[in-house]
């Protein structure tokens, strides 16, 4: 099962429309979505850093994920410098603990890699990652993005998904004067047409996440199968039975 996270329904429903996911009625807090042939569960959090946890927290607790289940945290974010396009997250730092997490990136991926801030406020422009330090290459390279929800769900996730089991990807939606400024309001139709214009490279990964959650989990049902033949071999051995 690949269970996705999104703030806005705007960002989930080009996901949606593609994997044919329809409303459950499971849920009561949040707006979730499901497709269970093609093993996908969507949750629309809201925006910040305690809807998300909340969110998180609420449908792995309702639906309690396998060991070879997926996270996919997916969103728009603002973006430092001229940064644009879409990004596979490796560093979350929480701007008020200034903790910091590291996603395990263990499938190749064709997106380039970014860190994120995490922070509760919207992004004016002119603090990104004030008080949290960035990596010199981060810093470099102007690869260092801000959203309000990355860090809560990671914390949240890591109560029942492993770092390789959380995905984080993030879109350039502004650079701290558009859609996560308080200068303006969310522009949901922009939102939209950002995740429309990269349906493509998502729905492709999320595809492959499903595929290698069923290969690990047809795995570790063979292993199963082949353990537990093993003890009934021994205890035949045991009791000298024919």
């Amino acid at each position: 099962m690949i269970y996705i996270f999104t703030a806005l329904y705007h960002e989930a429903q080009c996901i949606i429309k593609f994997f044919d996911l329809k409303k459950t009625a499971e849920s009561q807090r949040f707006m979730q979505f499901e497709n269970e042939t093609a093993q996908i569960r969507l949750t629309v959090s809201g925006v910040g850093e305690i809807a998300a946890a909340a969110a998180v927290s609420s449908t792995c607790t309702q639906n309690p994920p396998r060991r070879t289940d997926f996270l996919c945290n997916i969103g728009i974010c603002a973006g430092a410098g001229e940064l644009e396009g879409i990004y596979m997250i490796h560093k979350i730092t929480e701007q008020a603990s200034q903790k910091t997490w590291y996603p395990d990136i263990l499938y190749r991926h064709p997106f380039p890699e970014a860190e994120i801030i995490t922070a509760m406020k919207p992004w004016e422009g002119d603090t990104l990652g004030a008080g949290v330090p960035a990596s010199a290459d981060a810093a470099d390279s102007g690869t260092l993005l801000y959203d309000m929800e990355a860090a809560a769900v990671y914390q949240a996730g890591a109560y029942f998904f492993g770092p390789h089991q959380m995905q984080f990807l993030k879109i350039v939606s502004d650079h701290g004067t558009g859609l996560l400024s308080r200068k303006e309001q969310p522009n949901a139709g922009k939102a939209a047409q950002l995740m429309e214009q990269y349906k493509e490279p998502v729905t492709a990964w999320i595809s492959r996440l499903g595929q290698a959650a069923r290969r690990d989990g047809r795995l570790r049902e063979q292993e199963a199968n082949e353990r537990l033949e093993q003890l009934v071999r021994r205890l035949c051995t045991d009791l000298h039975a024919s």
